[in-house]
C-alpha cells in the first residue's frame, strides 16, 4: 500500500513539475505573470478525448451532494494553479507512503 501510495504522490509532483514549465514558457512568451488553472486543463483533456467528465461531476455534485458544495468550493479549486493542485496531492500521497519511524533508541529502563 505504500508503495502505491509514493508511486501516486511521484506521479503528481511530476506532472506538478510539467505544469511549472508549461506556466514558465507562457510566462516568457507573453511577458506576463499567468497560470493555467486547473479547469482549463481538465477542460481540454475532456474536449481531446470526448469525454463529458466536468459536466457530469457538475451535475452530480449539484443534484446529489448541494449546489453550495460546487460553487464556492469546487469552483475556487478548478480556478486555482494547476500545478499548486498537483504539489498538495503529490505531497500528500508521498505522506501517505511514508515509512514510520522506530524507536531506535532504549529507555533507561528497559536496558
Amino acid at each position: 500500500m505504500r508503495t502505491i501510495a509514493r508511486l501516486i504522490g511521484s506521479i503528481f509532483l511530476a506532472l506538478m513539475l510539467i505544469m511549472i514549465i508549461m506556466d514558465g514558457a507562457k510566462v516568457l512568451s507573453s511577458n506576463q505573470l499567468a497560470f493555467t488553472p486547473l479547469g482549463q486543463i481538465w477542460f481540454q483533456i475532456d474536449q481531446a478525448l470526448g469525454t463529458l467528465t466536468l459536466n457530469t461531476l457538475q451535475a452530480v455534485v449539484q443534484r446529489y451532494v448541494h449546489p453550495f458544495v460546487w460553487d464556492p468550493i469546487f469552483i475556487t479549486v478548478l480556478g486555482a494553479p494547476a500545478w499548486l493542485i498537483s504539489a498538495i496531492f503529490g505531497v500528500f500521497f508521498l505522506y501517505l507512503g511514508r515509512t514510520r519511524t522506530r524507536e531506535r533508541y532504549k529507555h533507561i529502563d528497559e536496558l
